[in-house]
């Protein structure tokens, strides 16, 4: 999340939570959380199906092999261009006291990767940083507040990550996959098979004016500021992305009917 715009909103997240929204059900399996929290809020600020879930895991997606599936991790913590999914709440907040020990505080946070330069008046601690429901709240409003600016959802949501045009164009795209992927699965909010997020690291905000944690090739195209030739590659990129999602969702459908024909001759094996 790359600007302070929205930060002034999180009373009104944090009242939200308090007032409308029915509080999460305990659960000992930290990969439902972040899944949850997105579902609730889109459902409470009127956000497209699945979107803020989809950003979710492109900020914090986080690839689990035995599962062959991706899904945000709430105690994920990006700096220094390093996504980190510690185990815990408290390792998370730990890791970070860390880094600031350090004098670092270019720092992405939780489930939504709440920058804390670029958001210091989001949280009133770490711990309340961490909380799965109100870092999905002030996610979900600082997107809502930058929909009000644009008037358009797929925009909105590539200034979430950073306000840089090339930057930004290429967390869209990304982002794109990402959701387009999200909706043609079941709405479980848990696991995700797109090939684009599963074994990237974490995304992260960009803070404005900054390329820190940028993908070294787009850091490479920004001197070429020709408006047709950056709009032409990021269409391209955008149609190579959307035809991978389309791909790996098929190959999931057919993987999962052929298992289901398996146990039904399995079955009928038993039966005879």
């Amino acid at each position: 999340m790359g600007s302070k715009l929205g930060s002034v909103f999180v009373c009104m997240a944090l009242a939200l939570l308090a007032a409308g929204v029915p509080a999460r059900a305990a659960t000992t399996d930290d990969s439902r959380i972040c899944g949850q929290e997105t579902a609730r809020q889109e459902q409470a600020l009127r956000i497209p199906d699945r979107l803020l879930h989809a950003i979710s895991l492109v900020e914090s997606g986080r690839w689990d092999p035995d599962r062959q599936a991706s899904f945000a991790w709430p105690w994920t913590v990006t700096a220094e261009g390093e996504g980190r999914f510690l185990p815990t709440k408290a390792a998370a907040i730990s890791e970070v006291k860390k880094l600031q020990s350090r004098g670092v505080t270019n720092i992405d946070v939780g489930c939504m990767q709440v920058n804390l330069q670029a958001h210091p008046d989001a949280f009133r601690n770490l711990d309340e940083a961490f909380d799965p429901a109100t870092n999905v709240a002030y996610g979900a409003q600082f997107l809502t507040e930058l929909y009000a600016a644009t008037r358009n959802w797929a925009q909105a949501s590539a200034y979430y990550h950073s306000q840089t045009p090339p930057l930004a164009a290429a967390y869209k795209s990304r982002l794109l996959a990402a959701w387009d992927a999200a909706r043609r699965r079941p709405d479980d909010r848990l696991l995700d098979t797109l090939a684009e997020i599963e074994n990237r690291p974490a995304a992260g905000m960009i803070l404005p004016g900054s390329l820190a944690g940028a993908d070294p090739n787009v850091v490479a195209a920004l001197p070429a500021s020709d408006a047709a030739q950056i709009g032409a590659a990021h269409l391209a990129k955008t149609l190579a992305e959307r035809a991978e999602a389309k791909r790996a969702a098929d190959a999931f459908r057919q993987a999962a009917l052929e298992k289901y024909r398996q146990h039904k001759l399995q079955m009928a094996d038993n039966r005879g």
